[in-house]
Parts: C-alpha cells; structure tokens; sequence
C-alpha cells in the first residue's frame, strides 16, 4: 500500500463525514467505535457548537487528560482530512491496524540561533541538559526555510543548542529561522475560517480502500475524496485501563503509541483508555478523581450538564433531613470552586462528609461525588443563568461501566481490566492502599461480573530518584497484592503482576533517569524521562510494554 503524506493543508471540495449526525445522540453507522459516546450539542454555547462530534464516553475526559476514544471506517481515495472541533488533543494514528503516528502539542518554540544542512541551533533560552529534545520533531513555522517542514530530532548537545536532524533540510535554516518543536510530525491547524476546528491532512499518491482508526478525545469526523465505509475494529477482545499518568500517555516523546496502546496491540486486545494522570486509589490533584470513585463510586454521585454562558447558580444538598445551599456560582466555575463551596455546607461539615468534583470542560459533564453523605439528595438552581442552563443528567457509575462491552441485546460480555498500582499514593501508608485497592476488588466483583480483573503493582515512581527496588517497595505491592487476591483466579492464579519482582536491591522496570540518546540494547537503561520527568521515554514505553505483555500472557495461559 502506497505511504502516506502529511500537510496542512486542508483539501477543497471534500465529502465531510460527520462522527454524529447533527443534532442526534446516535452515532454515525459509518464509523465504528469503542466505549459508550455521547453528543454535547452547545456544550460550549454558539461561538463552538460542539455539533456532529463524539467525545470518549459519558464520563472520561477532562481539560488535561482527554478521554480516548477509537473511531474506525474504512476510506477510499486519496485525500483524508481526520477533523476535530476543538483546542488541544493528541491523536494515534493507525493505517490498516499498524501504527502510523502520533501527533499532539508544542514543547517549546524559539528563534534559531542558525543552522547546517543536518541540523538547527536552537534559541540560548533551550535547555541545558544533552538529549533533552531527542526523538522531539523540529517543524519550521517562519523565516527562513521551508514553511511547516518537519525532521526528527537525533542528537541535542546543550553546550552548542545544537539539534542534529534525522535527513537534511530542504533550506538551510539560518538566524531567521522560527520554529517548534512537538511531539509529532504533524500537528492538527486550524481551519481559518472558523478558528475551532483543526484538522490533519492525510494524501497518498494512489487512490485504494485503506483501513483508518482514529484515537483521540473529541473526534468530530473526517473529510474525504472517496466514500467512507464501516469497518470492524481490529480485535474482539476488549481491555479497559484505569490507571494513572503512565497509562494516559504522559510520556516523552511519543514516536510510538501510548503505553496502554503498545500493551493491548501486543496482547491483540481492543484497548480503551480510562487513565487520568494525577490519580491513584487514593490520591487525586485537582479535577481528578480516585480509582475507587472512577469504577464504583458511592450511589451519592452525578453528572451535571453545562450550558449556560453567563449569570450564576447556586447547588442544594439535602442531607439527614436538613437542606442546605451553597454560596453562588459562576456559570463557568471551575470544578475546585465548586467542590470547595459544597464542602462549607453545614450539613455536610455535620455529617463529616466530603464532595469530589471534576471534569465538566469541554466535551463532558461537570462529575460531583459524595463521599460519608449517604441518602444526600441535590439540586440546582438556575433561574440566573443565562444563555443556557444547568441540568443534572443523571447518576454517575464510574468510567468503566459505561464502557463495559455488549452483545446487540445489551447483555454484558466478558473483557479484561487493568487496574495497575500508582506511584501517586507514595504519600498513603500501606493500610490505607490496601483498603482502598480491597475496596475496588470486591466492588469490581459485586459490580461487573463479565470482567476479568489484573492488578498490578506500581509502574512508575514518578518523581522517585532511585531505581532500586526498596523495603517500601516491596511493602506496596505487597499490599496491593493481598488486594487482588479478592479478585477472580485466572487460570488458578490470583491476579496480580508484581512490577517488583527483582526483589529487594534489584532494578525497577524502567530506571536510569536521562535521556534515549544512549540507552544499553536489551536493557532498562536510562529509560525515564527527563522531559517528563519520572515518566517512560517512548523506548520506555516499549520496554514496559514487552514486560508486561510477556507477564500477563504466563499468567492467562
């Protein structure tokens, strides 16, 4: 099959095939997706209607960690514009169920200092550490040089700021030269006539029927030469991952797929990303939720939709027979000003009960969740909204009960789910992570019957500079082990991949903090991050991959 090209330039004249049809929840017959969907008609009022789009799922994405959603079709032609409405996203890329690649925001941008026909010396204000920006994309966006042309990154010296670049440019870049640098050879532009929706340009020289999956947040449909068709995804066995920023794809670069991609395509599962960075079984950072409220929150829990475009609001909790009512909201308030206005509610200090809220930005509803309040009732008031209002939609299940496979007449079917441990609740004593991971296993066995549940210990230590398996280490999962031992036995096995199994003194899975410019073949070596630090490189992310696939396969087997 001939190799595609990549521009932007949006092609003219091009049937557009939208994800949703206008103005209707049910999705395009045309494509083919995992997860539940859901259509926000005016989520962001009449500047960006958010017509004709599908977001993840009813429940996952947010401003930082966009849910994920596989959108697949097979197309005809040569010309393939892949549309989003929208600001910020990452998508994954696969061309006849083989990875393409990936494309996602800037890290940095500059004015170059110069050039040679095999590199670019970046601005002074670079940084000072060698391999910083290794397997990075270096795209030209003015002066001198051709405009948009992209080159991969090979080598960075920080002494110099010089980039060395995988092929020679086709114009030398000299002192004139702005560029920057992103994860991807590609990102999505603008369309200018709108300003909301972005879109990548796909062309390939010969027309023929080629198999397209889409993943990203908010896919709103494409733009094509040639007819579009259903196709089926590329596996039947579907995975859900609820896990933490190594699983949402926090990682650098990402010249291969997300960690949870790479896993599932070496397993041949169909994987659907529920990962939220900045979350554990305990902790969260603000606008996240835990693991235990993310797959079996408490009955006290809701999904608000927002529409409104100014005045305010305000939330009643009744609670023990008492009602009270927060202070006035914003239209547009933020998920901690809401949560912190709930949580000053005299019946809820009484009842020594708590409110977690999250999300509710783009493309999903505001998520509001009781803790310690049970029977809590709430409702809203919005008779001083204006330009749209408020409605609660419904109780919240979790992330992963919306997106529990069925078979046509909605019975649920068998699927795995990955619920890894998380360097994230470093702070939380091993009691207080086996509760909460105890918690989880029995509610995913109470809750969803068909799955078939893995834990695993912690991947990744985030922050942690030593790669040395430690006594607290050990502790963790060990901890996390007797949690899934309430899981089902697979195969007679309890459930569980101890990502410490070298034992006390031996190297964690990906260690070696630094950069991918010399790691040792065959080895963990300098795997980390130092662009995000504490998170796996792509070749990281690889390694893990294979780890963990290799373990996972002993124990179903």
């Amino acid at each position: 099959m001939p190799a595609v090209t990549f521009s932007d330039t949006q092609a003219a004249g091009l049937a557009t095939y939208d994800a949703y049809l206008t103005d209707v929840s049910a999705a395009n017959s045309l494509f083919s997706y995992t997860g539940a969907a859901s259509a926000l008609v005016t989520q962001l009022g009449p500047a960006f209607p958010r017509q004709k789009m599908v977001s993840a799922d009813t429940s996952v994405s947010d401003t930082f960690s966009p849910g994920k959603v596989y959108a697949t079709f097979y197309h005809t032609g040569k010309e393939l514009d892949l549309i989003q409405y929208g600001f910020s996203d990452t998508v994954t890329l696969y061309i006849n169920d083989a990875f393409a690649a990936r494309y996602a925001g800037a890290l940095a941008s500059g004015t170059a200092q110069g050039g040679s026909i095999s590199g670019i010396t970046l601005s002074a204000a670079s940084s000072n550490v060698s391999g910083y920006y290794n397997e990075y994309v270096v795209r030209i966006i003015g002066g001198t040089g051709v405009l948009n042309e992209t080159r991969r990154i090979t080598a960075y010296d920080a002494a110099s700021f010089d980039a060395a670049v995988a092929s020679p440019w086709t114009i030398v870049p000299d002192n004139t030269t702005q560029y920057v640098l992103q994860d991807g050879t590609q990102p999505f532009v603008l369309d200018g006539s709108t300003g909301s929706v972005k879109y990548i340009h796909l062309n390939w020289a010969q027309s023929g029927r080629r198999k397209i999956t889409v993943e990203q947040g908010i896919f709103a449909g494409v733009a094509s030469d040639g007819p579009i068709a259903p196709a089926p995804p590329w596996s039947e066995t579907p995975l859900l991952v609820v896990g933490d920023s190594f699983w949402d794809g926090e990682a650098a670069p990402i010249s291969i797929p997300r960690l949870i991609n790479t896993f599932a395509l070496s397993m041949g599962w169909l994987p659907t990303n529920l990962g939220e960075g900045g979350t554990g079984y305990i902790a969260t950072t603000q606008n996240r939720l835990s693991f235990p409220d993310r797959i079996a929150p408490p009955a006290e829990s809701w999904r608000v939709l927002r529409t409104a475009t100014g005045g305010t609001y305000t939330i009643e909790v009744t609670l023990g027979g008492v009602t009270a009512t927060c202070a006035a909201l914003a239209f547009n308030a933020g998920p901690a000003a809401i949560q912190s206005a709930l949580n000053l509610l005299s019946n809820v200090v009484a009842a020594e009960g708590s409110f977690a809220v999250a999300r509710g930005d783009f493309s999903t509803p505001l998520i509001i969740v009781g803790h310690g309040v049970s029977g809590a009732t709430l409702s809203l008031n919005t008779g001083n909204l204006t330009g749209g209002t408020l409605s609660i939609l419904g109780r919240y299940l979790g992330d992963v009960a919306p997106n529990v496979p069925t078979d046509s007449g909605g019975n649920a079917q068998p699927f795995y789910l990955l619920v890894p441990g998380s360097g994230n609740d470093s702070r939380f004593s091993d009691v207080q992570v086996q509760a909460a991971a105890t918690y989880v296993a029995q509610q995913i066995v109470a809750r969803f019957p068909t799955a078939m549940p893995i834990f695993t210990g912690v991947f990744g230590d985030c922050n942690v500079q030593t790669s040395i398996v430690g006594t607290t280490d050990i502790s963790r999962n060990a901890a996390l082990a007797a949690a899934a031992a309430y899981l089902p036995k697979i195969a007679g096995k309890v459930p569980f991949i101890d990502t410490y199994s070298n034992g006390l003194g031996g190297l964690k899975i990906v260690n070696g903090r630094g950069t991918v410019a010399n790691p040792e073949p065959g080895t963990n070596s300098k795997f980390k991050s130092i662009v995000t630090p504490g998170h796996p490189t792509g070749r990281g992310s690889q390694f893990m991959s294979d780890w963990l696939a290799a373990r996972v396969k002993a124990l179903i087997e």
